[in-house]
């Protein structure tokens, strides 16, 4: 068939067959198909959506484009992947806690999409190594029971090609070109489990409950015709997670939390998310992964592997921020109702905690500490968070980190952390 004809099929509505979609994916990638019909296809993809099954088409084509990482390790190898906001460490804490449960677990990370942080720019403020072949990471595990690395170039080559079609065509939003962007990588691991935590809200790409429950059904359901177990938790991402947003900032809180000095939100998340990965691999109950994993943590059983894991990697424990500190106070009294996570996100960025463009350099020593949440009663002239960074106008970052928090005089309603549970 010629590929006109298969854009044709797709604008007009109709399934594409296995066959169609991974020849499509194949001579893309070998650039026999040029990228203004690649950009139609995509266009028709945005518009006509595919069903799970095409989908799953998609993802193993894209997969199958460069190279899978096979652990050969004992136990039930586990994953998690997070559809990224504001302070979101929580891979440096499920990781370690998860290896503690005796449940191996190997997850493939990025760096910062658009406002928000990315997991291989936090631990490169450490200095350690981030990018490992699949050898490396199969020593890692074997020796802490645990890997978080950087997706290497030879994984889903034609992903990258085609995300950046997708960027260019404004056709990034389409669930299942997400669905398939994010599994031709999570899948390439031999895992059994992977648990998904997607977020909604002022600081996520899904700013809607329905968006966000279409992407958390799609990841889930692909990933089990695709043979994986699979669920998922719709999270809160209305404000910032935990204590900090930035890089090094948020490995000093994540040393913290792992020392048992951890935030209500992050330990909700965490014991959420292993519990579902209790649930779906049948080692235990739901309630029973929670409480193991709350234990761990507050009990720091889980430190000194992270922290050996980082130095095993050339990194240090011992970080440096800023050297110029800005204490933040409220500019009126009342409760804070909102605050907005993608605002806070382009704060950093300006800063230079994050890139304006592709291949820029990250200041990772600067970041933002929040002292008060959601809920919070404050009167003017208190201290509502901190802003650490090293060159930049006071004034500038000052006034966009007040214009994050929305203040009134009515009490909010109580924020609903965890809005929904996909198996």
């Amino acid at each position: 068939m010629l590929f006109k004809e298969i854009i044709k099929k797709k604008r007009d509505g109709f399934k594409l067959t296995e066959e169609e979609i991974r020849e499509t994916i194949k001579k893309y990638v070998d650039e026999e198909i040029p990228d203004y019909q690649m950009a139609a296809l995509l266009m028709a993809i945005y518009f006509q959506g595919m069903t799970h099954r095409e989908t799953l088409h998609l993802t193993d084509a894209m997969l199958k484009s460069g190279e899978t990482v096979n652990i050969s390790i004992d136990g039930t190898i586990v994953d998690k992947h997070s559809t990224g906001g504001i302070g979101d460490k929580v891979s440096f804490i499920i990781a370690p806690v998860l290896a503690e449960l005796g449940l191996p677990a190997v997850l493939l990370s990025g760096r910062a999409l658009g406002f928000t942080g990315g997991t291989a720019d936090k631990m490169e403020s450490t200095g350690m190594k981030v990018t490992l072949n699949e050898k490396e990471i199969e020593d890692v595990v074997k020796r802490f029971g645990f890997s978080i690395s950087c997706q290497t170039e030879k994984i889903a080559p034609a992903d990258r090609k085609i995300y950046a079609l997708r960027d260019a065509t404004s056709t990034v939003e389409s669930i299942p070109l997400i669905v398939s962007s994010i599994l031709s990588k999570k899948l390439c691991v031999n895992t059994q489990g992977i648990v998904f935590d997607v977020k909604v809200g002022s600081g996520a790409f899904m700013k809607t409950m329905e968006e966000s429950e279409k992407l958390a059904e799609g990841l889930v359901n692909v990933s089990k015709l695709y043979g994986k177990k699979a669920g998922a938790a719709i999270t809160d991402m209305n404000q910032p997670l935990g204590r900090t947003a930035g890089n090094a900032i948020e490995i000093i809180e994540s040393l913290n939390a792992l020392s048992g000095d951890i935030s209500n939100d992050l330990l909700e998340v965490v014991t959420t998310l292993t519990g579902i990965l209790f649930k779906i691999i049948e080692k235990g109950s739901f309630k029973e992964g929670k409480e193991k994993a709350e234990s761990i943590i507050l009990s720091g059983k889980a430190l000194n592997r992270f922290c050996e894991w980082i130095e095993y990697l050339g990194g240090t424990t011992k970080l440096q921020l800023g050297k110029r500190r800005i204490l933040v106070k409220s500019d009126k009294e009342g409760y804070i109702t909102e605050i907005n996570g993608e605002t806070l996100g382009f704060l950093i960025i300006e800063m230079g905690g994050g890139r304006k463009r592709s291949g820029e350099k990250i200041d990772h020593s600067v970041g933002l500490r929040f002292f008060k949440k959601i809920g919070n009663y404050v009167k003017r002239g208190e201290v509502i968070g901190e802003i650490i960074y090293n060159q930049g106008d006071e004034t500038v970052f000052v006034n966009r980190f007040l214009s994050a928090f929305k203040i009134e005089k009515s009490k909010p309603e109580s924020v609903k952390l965890i809005k929904k549970l996909i198996y």
